[in-house]
């Protein structure tokens, strides 16, 4: 495998989910520096989201969106059920995701690709039928692609916003403490991707991008970025992998 010795990468991902990414770099030989660009504040929940957390048995399909969702969640919802409603399907947008509501004793079902997009190819969700429920546990803003679909089957979608992102205070003195300018950005959302574009100015264009689905390749490509390369999944292993195709010099573009 490639030898990333030498390469400057900065890595964005929140600060409770950067670690593993920064340490499979580093292991490769690469000099890494965190510039954490969201943070998750937990929100209150309302009169009508305590509603959702005590009718969870009368939904069909509960999909969780990240970890963060699930570790909140999860906790909220272990309050009201003691024991785990037996028919409710639950989803998880990627292992990660999966792992958490391993640990409270829930099986989930992980889209290979793992994105909204990737969910919904699987068939327990293209089987869903007219007056049947989903619950989302998310967090505030997040995208309404798989309600925006569900609700075209007839699949009443409620979500609970557990959590607002915002952007660290830190962020700005991070950047500003950057000798040189990097090798290569790690970007996981789309939130962060704006967040990126705010923080380095008229460097955003020219600075190598790693990103993980197709529509963070667009919106990359749209916003003037030269140089987009595609790993498969937040899996620190994809990213380094697909990394290590780029620095071999080869083509690794998903939108090709």
């Amino acid at each position: 495998m490639a030898n990333l010795a030498g390469l400057n990468i900065i890595n964005t991902r929140p600060v409770n989910r950067a670690q593993p990414l920064t340490d499979a770099l580093m292991q490769k030989g690469a000099l890494v520096t965190a510039i954490p660009l969201v943070e998750n504040i937990p929100l209150a929940l309302s009169a009508e989201h305590r509603q959702y957390l005590l009718n969870l048995d009368l939904y069909d399909v509960v999909f969780v969106v990240s970890p963060t969702a699930a570790k909140l969640g999860l906790a909220l919802l272990s309050d009201y059920w003691p024991q785990w409603p037996i028919a409710v399907q639950w989803l998880a947008i990627g292992e990660a995701t999966a792992e958490v509501l391993h640990q409270y004793g829930l099986q989930a079902i992980v889209p290979t690709q793992e994105t909204s997009e990737g969910l919904l190819q699987l068939p327990c969700l293209q089987q869903l039928q007219q007056g049947q429920k989903m619950l989302v546990l998310r967090g505030q803003g997040g995208r309404n692609l798989v309600r925006d679909n569900l609700q075209q089957q007839g699949v009443k979608v409620d979500y609970l916003d557990l959590y607002q992102r915002q952007v660290p205070i830190n962020s700005q003195q991070l950047w500003q403490q950057q000798k040189t300018s990097p090798d290569l950005v790690v970007i996981t959302s789309g939130e962060i991707l704006q967040s990126w574009q705010q923080l380095v100015g008229e460097h955003f264009s020219k600075i190598p991008m790693v990103v993980i689905s197709k529509r963070l390749v667009a919106m990359a490509k749209a916003l003037g970025v030269m140089q987009v390369i595609t790993a498969a999944s937040t899996r620190p292993e994809d990213i380094v992998h697909a990394i290590q195709q780029w620095h071999k010099g080869q083509t690794h573009d998903i939108s090709e």
